[in-house]
């Protein structure tokens, strides 16, 4: 199978993630599906969504290509770049919609799955590049520091609108307004 195809899978499959993985702590609710998976409806428990679900199945992606014995070029660089683009550009768009007209699935939908596809595309056009080994080390580091950020802020949210949850009016995981 292409690169180009592997893809295409991976970009359908993060979407797909989502909605599994958005229910996740509500099923198995505990301290480390907590850490990677939203514990209520905030926008910052939106971003991490975005983050994990796009890192986890990326690297099954890359589990597969390892056992396939596909040499993929930048793979590390490539996924925290696009995975960091892809927020970026979800809340550029949507939270000038969301703070106009409140939260809609169907466009929140939609612009997650042109962001994502954009992010991906960006993710193939990495792979391409030449290899970067240090480069590739440092996105590791990130993507490890980044999810450690995440998880800690899901305990210690800061009190601002973007950590709090409208719908059962609190921060983080267990505070109260």
């Amino acid at each position: 199978m292409k690169i180009k195809k592997i893809f295409i899978i991976e970009t359908l499959a993060i979407f797909f993630s989502m909605f599994l993985f958005h229910f996740v702590y509500k099923i198995f609710p505990n301290f480390l599906i907590a850490s990677i998976f939203p514990v209520n409806e905030s926008l910052f428990e939106h971003l991490k969504l975005i983050y994990t679900t796009q890192i986890i199945v990326s690297l099954i992606i890359f589990i597969i290509l390892i056992r396939k014995k596909k040499e993929v070029n930048n793979y590390f660089l490539g996924l925290f770049g696009s995975t960091i683009i892809n927020i970026a550009l979800f809340f550029t768009i949507y939270l000038p919609i969301y703070n106009r007209f409140g939260e809609g699935i169907i466009y929140t939908m939609l612009i997650f799955l042109i962001t994502l596809i954009f992010s991906e595309y960006l993710f193939y056009i990495m792979t391409k590049k030449k290899d970067n080994p240090l480069l590739n080390a440092i996105s590791i580091i990130l993507i490890v520091l980044v999810f450690s950020i995440l998880a800690f802020l899901t305990y210690n949210p800061l009190h601002n609108d973007f950590f709090f949850d409208t719908q059962e009016e609190k921060y983080g995981i267990n505070e109260k307004n």
